[in-house]
């Protein structure tokens, strides 16, 4: 067998773990593609790798693994600058399987962040999902109300499986994200326990923490030392389909460090275990504040700054 069917047959083994991965990311920061029209535009620019008018914050880029190949880039920034926060994240498909498989995601949250508490004002994601787009929006009222919205819209059936009871203390995703690395950040420690609702979907996001452990280099994962872990499970509220148990089935193991940046350590690696197999996300640079390479390699196509 030549080397290039090789590949074809790696690649294509590889791909229905590209696609569990692929969910899980999406489920944890954003939210799951659906059926849309056949438009391939972006509804987010690109967020910055460096931060703007930030007093504290750090920009992360990870490249995620699966099946023996680079499938995802990771890109989450967060910008501390009081008195709040602004979270922007972006996955995006890449290396071979990026020319194969078209999938993006891009996803913000802004609000308040003090000693602890986390209060959302409004979170964006939009999703390409071969060729077909996703966007939804969750607008949060002074009263604890919240307005969601999505393009294509949600079904009513869909909207009305969440008892509303149910909805109040509860985040979007990526604020959930957001409260989940700042407190291992700020506070070293594992968040306990975080409500979350995509604006259909009921869910808590558990962590307990892990024991210590050392870390090896390698060419894909250059972090080397002593990490601090969590482990990320999901527990299933409301909303979802009794035949669908995938994210009761979803783990991350959270492997944290301190770089250089402010506030405190970050992941340096992420280890999911899904259903249909593993991945591996590794922490391949990260940049201060300032926009100051504090760690891994710059981008080819940026240089260093």
């Amino acid at each position: 067998m030549s080397a290039s069917v090789d590949m074809r047959m790696t690649i294509w083994n590889a791909l229905p773990k590209v696609v569990a991965t692929a969910t899980v990311f999406a489920l944890w920061v954003g939210t799951l593609p659906a059926a849309a029209d056949d438009s391939d535009e972006q509804a987010m620019a690109p967020a910055d790798t460096a931060l703007q008018n930030a007093t504290e914050g750090f920009a992360l880029t990870y490249d995620v693994y699966t099946g023996g190949l680079r499938a995802i880039r990771f890109d989450f920034e967060v910008d501390l600058t009081d008195p709040g926060y602004e979270t922007r994240i972006r996955l995006q498909t890449s290396g071979i399987i990026g020319a194969l498989f078209n999938w993006s995601l891009e996803a913000s949250s802004t609000g308040d962040w003090q000693d602890g508490n986390i209060a959302p004002e409004k979170y964006r994601t939009a999703n390409v999902w071969r060729n077909r787009q996703r966007k939804v929006a969750i607008n949060y009222g002074d009263d604890g109300t919240r307005t969601v919205t999505a393009e294509p819209p949600y079904g009513e059936d869909d909207t009305k499986l969440v008892d509303p009871a149910l909805i109040p203390g509860a985040v979007d995703p990526t604020t959930a994200v957001t409260a989940l690395v700042l407190t291992s950040a700020i506070d070293g420690a594992c968040r306990p326990r975080t409500a979350v609702y995509d604006g259909r979907r009921r869910y808590d996001a558990n962590m307990v923490a892990l024991p210590p452990r050392d870390l090896k280099p390698s060419s894909a994962a250059p972090f080397e030392g002593r990490v601090a872990g969590c482990r990320l499970t999901f527990e299933r509220i409301a909303g979802f389909k009794p035949d669908r148990k995938r994210l009761q089935d979803l783990e991350v193991a959270i492997w944290l460090a301190d770089i250089g940046v402010e506030p405190g350590q970050v992941p340096v690696r992420l280890e999911l275990s899904t259903p249909w197999g593993d991945g591996f996300a590794h922490l391949v640079r990260a940049r201060s504040v300032d926009g100051a390479l504090v760690f891994g390699a710059p981008d080819e196509d940026e240089g260093d700054r």
